[in-house]
């Protein structure tokens, strides 16, 4: 009896497991990964997704991190180890949401990665724009249609420029010189005006670290 039982068992997996795949949609990116699209408009990588950078170890005495090649246009500032706004020339070109064990999520430009048992993406009425992602939710500009807020994190753009000012409590400030992020809460970079290379790194700031990307990494990459 117990065999039969298991037999059975095995045989409604198998059902069910046909039943997705035939659910499910395969495609390949214009980047050479094979995604999965699935009937509700969300996707997933089929295997190995590629996430945006290498996860920092935890209690890294660095709060700055600058990778080979970078320039300073581009920079991450990852919060909480959950949220990575990504900025260049201080706007914002993209945001990564992580789950509580770092892995990569959602991308606000790329979509879903991997969401973590009972997530959910949710999309505003009659519209494509996301409401709520996991826990967080998202808020827009009532007549631009500006990511403004993401869970308890408030997004303030300068009004000329439109590069990040706030988010949430920690203030975003550039060089005068250089027009690079010279301040993030209480993390201070100091730039040489004639080279515009980092010369000093001050202070730190709880639950916030920064990263000097490279500028022609566009897409993400794997984890290292």
């Amino acid at each position: 009896m117990r065999h039969l039982t298991t037999s059975l068992i095995g045989l409604l997996l198998l059902l069910s497991s046909v039943a997705l795949a035939q659910a499910q949609t395969r495609a390949i990116t214009s980047d050479g990964y094979e995604v999965i699209l699935y009937p509700n408009g969300t996707w997933a990588y089929a295997q190995g997704q590629p996430a945006p950078y290498p996860q920092p170890s935890i209690g890294a005495d660095e709060p700055v991190t600058i990778e080979r090649g970078a320039s300073g246009r581009r920079v991450g500032i990852l919060i909480h180890r959950q949220l990575l706004f990504v900025l260049n020339d201080g706007q914002l070109e993209d945001l990564y949401i992580y789950d509580t064990r770092g892995r990569l999520a959602y991308s606000y430009r790329e979509g879903v990665y991997q969401l973590p048992y009972g997530w959910r993406v949710q999309y505003e009425l009659g519209s494509e724009r996301v409401r709520q992602v996991g826990p967080h939710a998202f808020k827009y500009h009532w007549s631009s249609g500006q990511l403004e807020q993401v869970g308890k994190y408030e997004l303030e753009y300068d009004l000329l420029s439109n590069r990040v000012t706030e988010i949430g409590d920690y203030d975003v400030e550039y060089d005068f010189f250089t027009n690079r992020i010279s301040e993030v809460g209480d993390i201070k970079i100091e730039y040489d005006h004639f080279t515009k290379g980092i010369k000093e790194i001050r202070g730190k700031e709880r639950n916030v670290e920064v990263y000097f990307l490279r500028d022609d990494r566009s897409r993400p990459q794997p984890f290292l």
